[in-house]
């Protein structure tokens, strides 16, 4: 079985390429510098939801805000704008992913597998729509995507430590900041659920205050 290795500390070195992307928790105590193997289809036993999960919420917030989009997981829009942008900033951190000077090149089970974190049926993943489909496109013939290097932006994301319900739900606060000055542009809360996925969750709700 293919193997996806999440690192904590490449996550860590990651975010400071992006522009300052951080855990809120890590201004309070720095994270343990972890390096879990972790097999498709389960998240590191290490990590908690915000650790596991920062990827998919760092790329939802940005998508929605960047391209003013509501939270909609039945739209092909926002289902492919919002996968785009976590693939673009975290797939290169996947063995399986080849990059060139300006495009990354992922198997579609990559593309899969971070889908799972954001979108409840990813078995039938539907059709790129055209206002995506400059940055990424997919060729049948080696059954790989192809996406567009992006900007790292001018902002950053920062998550708080979860909020495990009785229900089982998972809550998150959290806050997009300008890179400035450390001010919140928008703050967000999202909701997640445990899945049998390789991230551990799957997101079902973000809803900003804003």
């Amino acid at each position: 079985m293919k193997k996806l290795i999440l690192s904590l500390t490449l996550i860590a070195l990651l975010t400071a390429s992006l522009g300052g992307v951080a855990f809120a928790q890590s201004r309070q105590e720095p994270l343990p510098e972890v390096t879990t193997e972790t097999a498709q289809g389960s998240a590191p036993a290490q990590a908690d939801a915000s650790q596991s999960m920062y990827p998919a919420v760092h790329a939802l917030v940005m998508a929605m805000t960047e391209n003013h989009l509501d939270y909609d997981p039945e739209d092909p829009e926002f289902l492919w704008t919002s996968l785009y942008y976590m693939l673009s900033l975290y797939g290169e951190m996947d063995e399986r992913s080849e990059l060139t000077d300006d495009t990354l090149i992922l198997p579609s089970e990559v593309v899969q597998d971070y889908a799972a974190a954001l979108y409840p049926d990813v078995a039938t993943l539907p059709e790129i729509p055209a206002p995506i489909s400059e940055r990424i496109s997919y060729r049948a013939s080696d059954g790989a995507y192809r996406l567009a290097r992006g900007d790292e932006g001018l902002s950053q994301v920062t998550v708080e430590p979860p909020i495990y319900l009785s229900s089982g739900a998972v809550v998150m606060n959290g806050a997009l900041e300008s890179l400035e000055d450390g001010s919140a542009l928008r703050k967000f809360q999202v909701t997640l659920a445990a899945r049998d996925c390789m991230f551990g969750y799957i997101i079902t709700d973000l809803t900003f205050s804003d």
